[in-house]
Parts: structure tokens; C-alpha cells; sequence
């Protein structure tokens, strides 16, 4: 049998043709890439309330306080360059956004909010056409310049946006957002309708100075790549593999992816 398969490896390999044929067949293929929206935070709507201010340069946008316990935010939806077709709360891979914050209160910290809307009512919300809010909750969020979420790692409580109540258990009850999506496995399906980044809204009352600065330099969403398939490796690379290695094996057989 040994002798067979090798008489039957020595006259295939050195056919290029043949060769990459049978190296797809055994599986030679890159793992699939996930594909990757980059968007510009000055195309993002601005919004917010007290004193709340915004600079853009360029692409980066730059949202501060006065007090923190106002409110700032950036919101990219549909009507965003690169946003993201079909992004539902199932499919997304990844946010990440470099930003540069700074606060006086050791406290505050920058968040994502991901808005979506369930019309199957089943959230305890006060209507099924409440906005409902996945708002971040969690000790740190930042890491260097890199302001993430990880579906995986990254807490989130819900909370309706119309009423103005904290769903599921309160503000404390959190849950990564694949946690939430295990434990009401219908939100796969639902639409993500907004992706926002905000400051502001500390609890506390502000003692001492209480301003806080966000600069957000870009934003990239990563959803799974479509069809979800290994990629074949490159056919140059598999004739570069096969004039290398081909002829080399031929002659050493006869030896052996809020608002």
C-alpha cells in the first residue's frame, strides 16, 4: 500500500495544476477574516445635553463637559458612510475605537451604547416601540487608546430609553453582550440600529473641578465574515510552494481565517 501511495504522490505533484488541486482538497486554507467597517466619528451625530461641547478636526471629533454630570455622545446608524448592512446584535464581532480621554474625577469613563428596538415586547420595556439601550456598565473600559467592546468580556445592563427604567434586574444586573443574547437568544436576530459613544451622567454630585474630554479618532466595526467559509490560500503562494517542494519531493520519494 506504502509503495502505491507514493508512485501515485510522485506522478500528481509535479502537475502545478494537479498539485494545487489536491492541496485545496486536503484542506491547505486560511482561517475565514472577519470584515472590518472603518468609520469616521465626524460623520457621527452629535448629541447631548447641559454643557456639553464638540470639535471636530479632520475625521477626529473631540466631545467635552463642563460637569459630568452632563451629557455627551457620538451616534453612527444607517445614514453613516460604512455602517455596517444587516448589523444585527448577533453579528457583531467588535468595536473598537482609538480615542484619547482625560476627566478630573478618577471616576468617569467613556461608554458605549448599543440601541436597537424589540418589537416582541419581551424585555419588560413600557411598549414594544421603546428604544432600548445596551448601556456599558463596568469598572474600566479603556485600555491604552482603545476604547472596545468584545462580546465576550464587555458588561452591559438594558434600559428602556422612552421610560427611563433599568431592564432585566436594574442597573446592576449586567451581562456581556453574548450573555444577553444567550439568555434571549431572539435578540440574535434583532436589528443594531445605533452604535454610540458617550461621557457624562456620573452619579455622584461633582466636587471640585468636574470636567471630562473625549477625542474619538476612528471607529471600526467587525462582523463575521459573509458566507463564513475558509479562505483558500493564495494560488500563487501554493505555486510558489509546489515549484519548491514539488520537484523536491518527486525526487526524494523513492527514499520518503440616548438620544
Amino acid at each position: 500500500m506504502r509503495s502505491l501511495t507514493l508512485r501515485f504522490l510522485k506522478q500528481i505533484l509535479p502537475s502545478s495544476a494537479a498539485a494545487v488541486a489536491l492541496l485545496g482538497l486536503i484542506g491547505i486554507a486560511s482561517p475565514a477574516r472577519a470584515d472590518d467597517y472603518s468609520l469616521c466619528p465626524s460623520a457621527a451625530n452629535q448629541g447631548g445635553f447641559g454643557s456639553d461641547v464638540f470639535t471636530i478636526n479632520g475625521c477626529a471629533v473631540t466631545e467635552s463637559l463642563t460637569l459630568d454630570t452632563d451629557y455627551a455622545r457620538l451616534m453612527w446608524d444607517s445614514t453613516v458612510t460604512n455602517y455596517p448592512a444587516s448589523l444585527t446584535l448577533g453579528n457583531l464581532a467588535s468595536i473598537s475605537a482609538n480615542v484619547t480621554f482625560a476627566a478630573d474625577q478618577s471616576g468617569d469613563q467613556p461608554y458605549y451604547e448599543l440601541a436597537f428596538f424589540d418589537s416582541s415586547d419581551s424585555l419588560g420595556q413600557g411598549n414594544a416601540t421603546d428604544q432600548i439601550l445596551m448601556l456599558q456598565f463596568q469598572t474600566t473600559t479603556l485600555s491604552g487608546g482603545t476604547l472596545a467592546v468584545d462580546p465576550n468580556a464587555t458588561e452591559f445592563n438594558l434600559y428602556d430609553n422612552d421610560t427611563g427604567v433599568y431592564l432585566a434586574g436594574g442597573q446592576q444586573d449586567t451581562n456581556t453582550l453574548n450573555g444577553w443574547l444567550s439568555t434571549y437568544s431572539f435578540l440574535n436576530g434583532v436589528a443594531l440600529q445605533q452604535v454610540r459613544i458617550g461621557i457624562g451622567l456620573a452619579g455622584g454630585p461633582c466636587i471640585g473641578p468636574c470636567s471630562e474630554s473625549l477625542t474619538v479618532n476612528s471607529l471600526d466595526i467587525e462582523t463575521p465574515n459573509n458566507g463564513a467559509v475558509p479562505e483558500p490560500t493564495s494560488i500563487l503562494l501554493l505555486l510558489t510552494v509546489v515549484g519548491i517542494t514539488g520537484k523536491g519531493i518527486y525526487r526524494r520519494l523513492p527514499q520518503n481565517h440616548r438620544s
